[in-house]
């Protein structure tokens, strides 16, 4: 497991497979624009590529991939000039997808970008020695200029590899076309852009680099995700989202803004069914445990998101993977360890907030209603607000019906909040849940209605019993 607080280190291969997975959109149309035959020789009659390069690409494009990868060790730095010059004199867009598919395959193997590092070395040189910032072959210029192409497949194929040139070596982008490639990617993240996939990855890359995280921190990138992570969406993309949030949190000062992603991925907890989404989940929470200035409004929001149940539950489970057990008894004991110093009030307040309410003792115990009925009127009746919510919008019927106990439980223990019931509205909510369909739901609503409406209520259950 990585330690936290320190940066993870990259994977050893930078294809894409391991951050956006074999079934993406731009992975599957790469593997079938790679499979098609290209005509060099009508290139160079027309004068669009040079000699030099017509001779390197009707070479090496003829190899197996295999067979070009032995070549790059050979002749790397002539064969990825090549395919840059290629970038930037072809137009014609199915030879440009192309020349793109060969240039991401060179970066399929890590020890590749230092053939990029090279070639911006010499770029640098070149413009020193001449004065003019026009000179010299850039390892990453013409992939940056690409984003402005119409076609879909370019300028995310595009966007990948420039990610990869700047992010996988010693490189650095400058501030300048760093943000507006930064704010070209937050442009691109809409749930229906079939390249979703491919934006999160390019995003995953670069925010290995501790430099680019402010950037991507400052700009509308954390907003756009949470609109997309509270809709429903793969379990990919939900894992390369969470893996983002994962980078940010090593740093303090982001944690609070993150703070707001803990409800949604809470709810991606429960319902998970992959493991590596579980796995990177848990590493956020336990980096916002550990690395946020205030640990305790983190555990209060997983508290409020029933993170310590789904917790209960996966500490039962035979993980094959160490890291996920030992993480699932890091993030409970700091949660156990929250509810016992919260008070029983704190508890309920927490339960509440959370929306989804189940039949604990906290609502089934008289003695609680005792104790804390009054404590319901605290915040201009902040948890009677809260409870009217549920009952207009809440669809779960368990939620429904413990919200209507809660209402009559009020007014039993604290009879002049029958005044507050009416006027906040509460018991039309009640009233109206008497045609929900769900037996239990109306059941409990007719039993909060008695006590609203009878003074008599000890002597009533007595009789019923």
């Amino acid at each position: 497991m990585t330690s936290l607080g320190i940066t993870p280190a990259l994977n050893g291969d930078m294809d894409g497979e391991t951050v956006i997975g074999v079934t993406d959109t731009l992975t599957v149309r790469a593997s079938q624009i790679r499979s098609e035959a290209i005509m060099w020789q009508p290139l160079l009659r027309s004068a669009v590529i040079k000699e030099h390069d017509y001779q390197v690409i009707a070479v090496y494009d003829t190899m197996t991939k295999e067979q070009q990868m032995e070549r790059l060790k050979v002749d790397g730095l002539n064969i990825v000039k090549t395919l840059i010059n290629l970038t930037i004199s072809i137009c014609n867009e199915k030879i440009l997808q192309h020349v793109l598919v060969l240039v991401n395959d060179v970066l399929t193997n890590k020890d590749n970008i230092s053939l990029f590092e090279e070639i911006e070395k010499g770029n640098t040189a070149e413009k020193a020695v001449n004065n003019d910032s026009s000179k010299g072959l850039s390892s990453w210029e013409p992939f940056l200029d690409l984003l402005n192409r119409p076609d879909e497949f370019i300028v995310n194929q595009s966007c990948l590899i420039l990610a990869k040139v700047i992010s996988c070596g010693r490189f650095r982008l400058d501030s300048k076309n760093l943000n507006w490639f930064i704010n070209w990617q937050v442009s691109q993240l809409l749930q229906n852009n079939t390249y979703l996939h491919t934006i999160l990855a390019s995003q995953q890359l670069m925010l290995r680099v501790p430099e680019y995280r402010a950037p991507f921190y400052n700009s509308t990138c954390l907003d756009k995700m949470l609109n997309i992570l509270s809709t429903r969406i793969s379990f990919q993309l939900q894992y390369q989202m969470v893996f983002c949030f994962w980078l940010l949190s090593f740093r303090t000062t982001y944690c609070f803004k993150l703070l707001d992603f803990i409800k949604p991925t809470a709810e991606i907890l429960r319902q998970a069914a992959k493991e590596k989404v579980i796995r990177i989940i848990l590493q956020f929470y336990r980096n916002l445990l550990t690395n946020h200035s205030a640990p305790r409004k983190a555990a209060e929001l997983m508290i409020q998101g029933k993170v310590q149940v789904v917790m209960g539950q996966l500490i039962e489970k035979n993980w094959k993977d160490e890291d996920i057990k030992e993480d699932v008894e890091h993030v409970k004991g700091v949660l156990d360890e929250m509810l016992q110093d919260m008070s029983t009030f704190d508890s309920y307040l927490a339960e509440v907030k959370s929306g989804k309410l189940e039949w604990s003792p906290l609502h089934t115990n008289p003695a609680f209603w005792r104790e804390n009925a009054q404590k319901l009127n605290q915040n201009d009746h902040e948890v009677l607000r809260m409870i009217r919510i549920l009952l207009k919008d809440e669809q779960d019927p368990t939620t429904l019906a413990v919200c209507a106990h809660d209402v009559g439980e009020y007014v039993r223990h604290y009879p002049v909040g029958k005044y507050n019931i009416e006027k906040l509205g509460l018991k039309e909510r009640v009233v109206c849940l008497l045609d929900n369909d769900d037996p239990k739901v109306k059941s409990a609503a007719l039993l909060a209605l008695q006590k609203l409406m009878l003074n008599n209520w000890e002597f009533m259950a007595k009789t019923n019993a």
